[in-house]
């Protein structure tokens, strides 16, 4: 379930914040550990954009910073062990992918700074005070912007025809799953939608839960962003394609894996923002003095492939407004 290894990339850099004072030892190979609940398959390419941006702001390859990762799979319990692995290698700076990583490595290295790509309102004030003045050791970028969940119910109606029904895929083991509940179904019951939830949290219980949605009749099924599911998002989309459910999702890398649609967040521009936001920290800069910033890009995939094996019909205005259209 969970690969150790580390990846170990030398680039230029500028003193280290953590332990050390900054500038405090010149020629200090810098420190940068990396957590995530993603595989290390689907963090590889956005790794890849962490360190192309990091050499954009002049941490050259072959200098002096390293980067250490560990990979979770998907699950939360492993978290808190890698953290500590993670920990043992005495980091500069943590890069959180997710909220329970970034608690996880808070709750073995309470004055490390870390750097969380996907903040949400759920993990506040528990990781930062607050997004403009977070005060302690955890800074980075938001997940969300306003209205960003609820507007996958949006989607949802506007890509099935006559949806009374929704289905809600629900990780309970994830930080922010219970926001994205709530904003869904404040959504849904706006527009006179019922919203059904099933739970999964682990990959065998994946396939239960879709079939349940399906037996109970739901139209679509929305399934926000998680760990677990986007680990295991190829198998998501056959299994809901199998069933005859179009899935509705936070990430467009979902779509790209056979999904219906998505409208969220660029992640990997978010990967890039967290790349400065670590070398603020690594040239002496605080964490809790760096306000937590929301993406400025939001994007709408739609996988036509996907829609015509659903026997699904795409209003041509939809297709206009979309960001990428996939087959």
């Amino acid at each position: 379930m969970i690969r150790r290894r580390e990846f170990i990339t030398l680039l230029g850099g500028a003193a280290a914040a953590w332990p050390l004072a900054a500038g405090a030892q010149q020629g200090y190979i810098q420190h940068i550990a990396v957590l995530t609940l993603r595989s290390q398959e689907t963090l590889t390419p956005l790794l890849a954009t962490f360190l192309d941006e990091l050499r954009h702001l002049g941490y050259i390859e072959g200098q002096n910073v390293k980067v250490d990762y560990r990979c979770a799979d998907g699950y939360v319990e492993p978290l808190q062990p890698l953290a500590r692995e993670l920990l043992a290698l005495k980091p500069d700076v943590a890069l959180a992918a997710e909220p329970s990583a970034a608690r996880a490595m808070k709750s073995v290295a309470s004055s490390l700074p870390i750097v969380c790509i996907s903040l949400t309102d759920a993990v506040m004030p528990e990781l930062a005070a607050s997004y403009a003045r977070p005060g302690g050791t955890v800074t980075g970028i938001a997940l969300t912007v306003e209205g960003m969940t609820s507007k996958l119910v949006e989607l949802t109606i506007e890509t099935v025809p006559n949806v009374a029904r929704i289905g809600f895929l629900h990780n309970p083991a994830g930080a922010s799953m219970q926001l994205f509940a709530d904003s869904v179904a404040a959504g849904a019951r706006t527009r006179g939608i019922t919203v059904l939830t099933e739970k999964a949290s682990t990959r065998d219980d994946l396939s239960p839960a879709i079939n349940r949605l399906a037996k109970h009749k739901v139209q679509a099924v929305v399934i926000p962003s998680n760990g677990l599911f986007y680990v295991n998002r190829a198998q998501i989309a056959q299994l809901a394609l199998s069933t005859h459910l179009p899935t509705i999702f936070g990430e467009r890398e979902y779509v790209e894996a056979g999904g219906l649609a998505s409208y969220g967040i660029d992640v990997k521009e978010n990967y890039r923002h967290a790349a400065q936001y670590v070398v603020k920290i690594l040239k002496g800069a605080k964490p809790g003095d760096i306000p937590i910033e929301f993406p400025t890009k939001v994007e709408m995939v739609i996988n036509l492939k996907t829609a015509r094996a659903l026997g699904l019909e795409v209003p041509p205005t939809l297709l206009a407004r979309a960001d990428e259209v996939i087959g």
